[in-house]
This record gives C-alpha cells, sequence and structure tokens, in this order.
C-alpha cells in the first residue's frame, strides 16, 4: 500500500460519517413530514429546494460511506483477482445505487 493511502482513506471513511450523521436529522425529519401527506408528501418535498437539498446530501454522504466500508471488508478477507473484483463491482453497485437516487431527485425536483 502506498504511504499515506489509508490515512487519507481513514479520514475520508470519518468526514462522510460525519456528513451522514449531521445530514440524517433533516432528511429524518423532512420524511416523517412528508409521510403524513402520502405519496404526495413525498413529492412535495422532494420538489422543495430544502428536501431535494438534503436527500441529495444525505444519500451521497450515505452511500459513500457504505462504499468506504465494503471496501475496507473487501480488502481484508480477499486478494488477487477476486480483490480487484471486488472492489470494482463494490464501485460500480455504489455508483449505479447512487445515480439511480440521483435521477429520482433531480426529476421530482427539476420537474
Amino acid at each position: 500500500m502506498a504511504a499515506g493511502k489509508g490515512t487519507f482513506h481513514h479520514r475520508l471513511r470519518s468526514w462522510t460519517g460525519t456528513l451522514t450523521i449531521l445530514s440524517l436529522p433533516f432528511f429524518v425529519w423532512g420524511l416523517i413530514c412528508a409521510l403524513k401527506k402520502r405519496p404526495e408528501g413525498i413529492t412535495e418535498w422532494l420538489s422543495s429546494p430544502l428536501g431535494a437539498i438534503s436527500a441529495i446530501i444525505f444519500m451521497t454522504a450515505g452511500l459513500w460511506y457504505c462504499k468506504l466500508e465494503f471496501d475496507e471488508v473487501i480488502m481484508d478477507y480477499t486478494d488477487g483477482g477476486l480483490r480487484s473484483f471486488g472492489l470494482l463491482a463494490n464501485r460500480l453497485v455504489a455508483f449505479l445505487g447512487w445515480a439511480a437516487a440521483m435521477y429520482v431527485i433531480f426529476t421530482t425536483w427539476l420537474a
């Protein structure tokens, strides 16, 4: 492993974890308020700038944090070609999940 790479990975994981925790109350509060109005409430919430931005921040930080944590599992318990495949698959799945979430949020917000 290159010098300093583990430190950066640890700091990045700490930053994304902190951002996830800080954005969680805004996301949950908005979601609970939106659920009171049934499906129309979710659409209204994601259509507002505050709802869309809080969802974007929470989803981005949360998915990135989960990806980094799973990277640790892959690096600790696999080696060789399986490690490379696992890291690539993890990156791809995390990106596809993030892209799907962003598509829903942006189409609802900007529609």
